[in-house]
Parts: structure tokens; C-alpha cells; sequence
């Protein structure tokens, strides 16, 4: 079935019988990603307007009507009114007809020189910029509070574990922080990324071959907010996908950190260990057993980290096996894109009720390492070493008197307090990872 449909911008006669359903296959869910850059595409299409009027394609007078036009379209938007539907397309051409029907001739030539295809690449560079930016102060923000939290409980003794076995004393204060190095890690990643790559401009390499006009792209690049230009028009249209995976890779490693947490918390938090507590307004119950008390906002975390990482890769594949230029099935790549970063800002957030509403039950740690002697074993060995004995020699005989090793509460506190190298217990560096988290979120 067929249905003849408003006419398209690209439309060569007047009107054109175009199949409905082939339209709506086309457009897919395309829309709904465009709907939430419109700002992103009215800023991108402002800078391009002064870029024409710099050239002298368009005068002042028709440069102001423009600008009117893109202003008038950002408050529709905002306020609720300035609606994509599938017959839009995207919201390059609807921005372009509503100038259009707002200015005549004006509106006519904003799309001078320029292809929706690097249209699309600046809008999406703009928008990752901003968003990679949002993502990085909900990191900061969590890692200071696992900071806050490790501060609170720095000295509470707890078992560490290898192989998933009791191997070596170390602290509540120690765990936490763990995680405040990794979230400021995985924020530097971010902006490398982002300083790096992200923030170059494509805008004026057209359909990826370039234009006939003269055009100053750095000036436009400076003019919206990019650090630099993407020079070669053919690469501007080859980075589409690679660039915005880059950034989901960095969404895959804050996954990471937090898939670990969850990990261990939903370990910890098991009846048999109980070494915290958590409160009830971040636990779920049973339909069924009145006794369950489930940290589900763990477990979605840890599944959700899979979805992060799925995203990426359905991004990698959708862009291998292409030659040089624009293909459609690029729009593809918004879905996965928007999913991973949607997950991962969402995931930061939930990170942050869980350390806040988390406390270590500190009797329950400390009773765990006193009923496992061999937790302390390599320390016993380490007394020995001290005292002249070589390592092994050491090693051998500790490890054939485990069961003797007798340790009190005083003497696991004291244990800590000794291992004072850079980031061992009784040294955490807690001012450090703070005067960093300060000097990164300036």
C-alpha cells in the first residue's frame, strides 16, 4: 500500500508516491534519538548560518531572521511543541522546512554547502561533548562519596580474598578507596577521549567530499566550541561510529568499576557473610518469602554492565565492512549509543544511593578474620623475614603451623597500622585521591 505523503525536501517533482511503510522502516526510531538533540542541531546550524554570512551567502539582515527562526525553534522545544513524527524524517529536515515556511527564500539557503551527512556528524560531536561532560561529574560525584565512605570507615578490619578464599588482612577504608582510584581513572579515560577525539569538528567536509566554497572551518569550529577541525572530508564520514564507540568504551569501564562493586556487595551482603548492612530503602522484598531482603539495584547493575558492552560491539559491527561514504544504516548506530550512555549515567546515580545507604557491620568483619588464622600468615612469615630468616624458609614454616597462629582484635588493628607503603593499609593516601578529585573537578 501507498500513500502519497508531504513533500520531501529531496523530492525532485512535486509529489511522489512513497511506500508508508518503506517511510516508517526508514525513519525506524531514528526520530526519537533526534527529537533529544534538536538543541544540539539548532546550535550547529547557528554557527553555520555566521559561517555563510562570513562568506558573504547570505547578508546580516538574512542572517538575523535566522537566527530568530533557530531561536523560536528552541523554545518550541522546550516547551513541549516542536514535535518530530515519521514524515519529518529527522530534525535536520524539519528545522530546515520550519525556516523554510518561516522565511522564504532565507531559509532556503542555510543548507548551502552543507549535507545532512556531516549535519548529522557535528550534531552527534556537539551532543557527545555535553554529554561525556554530564557523565563526568556524576563520576566525581561518586567518587567522592566512596571517598566520604572510606574516610568514615578507614581503619574497620576486613578479610581480603583471592581465588575466593580468606588471603590477607586489609580494611573497609582500603575497598572503598579502591573504587575512588578506578572512578578517577575511568574519568580520565573519558576526557581523553572526549578532549581528544570527540571535540573536533566536522561540519563543511558536505557529503564527505568536500564543497566548491572557500570556507574558514576553523573559524567555524572556534565559533561552536570545538577544540579543533576534522580536515579530511572522506575520514569526517569513515569516524561516524568509531568515535562515538570510543566513548561507549569509556561507558564500558565505569560499567566495570561498578559491575565490580555490585559484585561484592552482593557477595558481602549474603547472609552467610554479612559484612553490611543495608537499608531498607535500597532493598526489595518477596511476593513470597517475608524474610527476603534483596539489593536488586546490585544485581540490575551487574546485568545492565553486559548491555553497556553489548551496545559497544553492536556499534563495532555496524560500521565494519563498509566502503568510504555515508550508508543509512549508520542511523543504527544512535540506539546502542543513547542505550549505553542512558545505562551508564543511570548506573552512576544508583551507585551513589547504594554507598549512602551502605554501613559495614564491623563486629561481624572483625569476628571473620579472627575464626580464619591463615588470613595472617604471610604477615607471620613477614616477622620472620624481618628477623633474618630468608623468605622461603619463611614461608615454609608458617605455612606448616597455620593452625597454630593465634591473633587478637588488638593485634589485627596494630597489623594494619604497620603496612605504611603508599596505598597500604595504615597509608591509604586518602588526602591524595581528595586533592585529586578537587583538582579534576575544577
Amino acid at each position: 500500500m501507498s500513500d502519497t505523503i508531504k513533500k520531501k525536501i529531496w523530492f525532485k517533482n512535486k509529489s511522489v508516491d512513497l511506500n508508508r511503510i518503506v517511510e516508517e522502516y526508514n525513519a525506524g526510531e531514528d526520530i526519537l534519538y533526534d527529537q533529544q538533540m534538536i538543541p544540539d542541531d539548532v546550535w550547529c546550524s547557528r554557527g553555520y548560518a555566521r559561517l555563510l554570512e562570513r562568506h558573504n551567502l547570505i547578508s546580516k539582515k538574512e542572517l538575523a531572521d535566522l537566527e530568530t527562526g533557530l531561536d523560536e525553534i528552541l523554545k518550541l522545544w522546550e516547551n513541549g511543541k516542536f514535535i518530530l513524527k515519521i514524515e519529518d524524517e529527522d530534525c535536520h529536515t524539519k528545522i530546515e522546512e520550519y525556516l523554510i515556511e518561516r522565511f522564504g527564500d532565507t531559509g532556503k539557503k542555510i543548507h548551502t554547502g552543507r549535507s545532512r551527512n556531516d549535519q548529522v556528524l557535528v550534531m552527534m560531536r556537539f551532543f557527545l561533548k555535553n554529554k561525556s561532560h554530564e557523565i563526568r561529574i556524576h563520576l566525581m560525584n561518586l567518587a567522592q562519596d566512596f571517598l566520604d565512605f572510606a574516610k568514615k570507615y578507614e581503619n574497620v578490619p576486613m578479610p581480603g580474598y583471592t581465588h575466593m578464599q580468606k588471603a590477607m588482612p586489609t580494611s573497609v577504608g582500603t575497598w572503598a578507596a579502591s573504587f575512588v582510584e578506578e572512578l578517577l581513572d575511568d574519568a580520565r579515560l573519558l576526557s581523553v577521549i572526549t578532549d581528544e577525539i570527540v571535540d573536533q569538528n566536522p561540519l563543511g567536509s558536505g557529503a564527505g567530499y568536500g564543497s566548491p566554497f572557500d570556507f574558514d572551518r576553523d573559524w567555524l569550529s572556534k565559533e561552536l566550541g570545538f577544540s579543533r577541525t576534522q580536515t579530511n572530508p572522506i575520514y569526517c564520514q569513515n569516524s561516524r561510529g568509531k568515535i562515538e564507540g570510543l566513548v561507549l568504551e569509556a561507558c564500558c569501564n565505569i560499567m566495570l568499576t561498578l559491575n565490580k562493586f555490585a559484585s561484592d556487595l552482593l557477595f558481602f551482603t549474603t547472609q552467610e557473610f554479612q559484612f553490611f548492612e543495608m537499608d531498607d530503602s535500597i532493598s526489595t522484598g518477596s511476593s513470597i518469602m517475608p524474610q527476603k531482603k534483596n539489593l536488586d539495584v546490585a544485581e540490575l547493575m551487574r546485568g545492565r554492565t553486559a548491555t553497556v558492552m553489548a551496545c559497544r560491539h553492536e556499534m563495532a559491527m555496524n560500521i565494519s565492512n563498509k566502503i568510504l561514504g555515508y550508508h543509512r544504516d549508520g542511523q543504527e548506530i544512535k540506539r546502542p549509543l543513547f542505550l549505553g550512555l542512558r545505562y551508564t549515567e543511570m548506573s552512576l546515580d544508583a551507585a551513589r544511593a547504594i554507598i549512602g545507604n551502605i554501613a559495614p557491620n564491623a563486629d561481624v568483619m572483625m569476628k571473620s578474620c579472627l575464626a580464619a588464622p591463615g588470613l595472617f600468615a604471610a604477615h607471620k612469615a613477614f616477622e620472620l623475614v624481618k628477623k633474618g630468616m630468608t623468605f622461603r624458609d619463611a614461608y615454609r614454616e608458617v605455612g606448616s603451623t597455620i593452625s597454630e597462629i593465634n591473633i587478637s582484635e588488638k593485634e589485627i588493628h596494630e597489623m594494619l597500622k604497620l603496612s605504611t607503603h603508599q596505598g597500604g593499609t595504615g597509608n591509604l593516601g586518602l588526602e591524595k585521591l581528595q586533592k585529586q578529585i578537587d583538582e579534576m573537578q575544577k
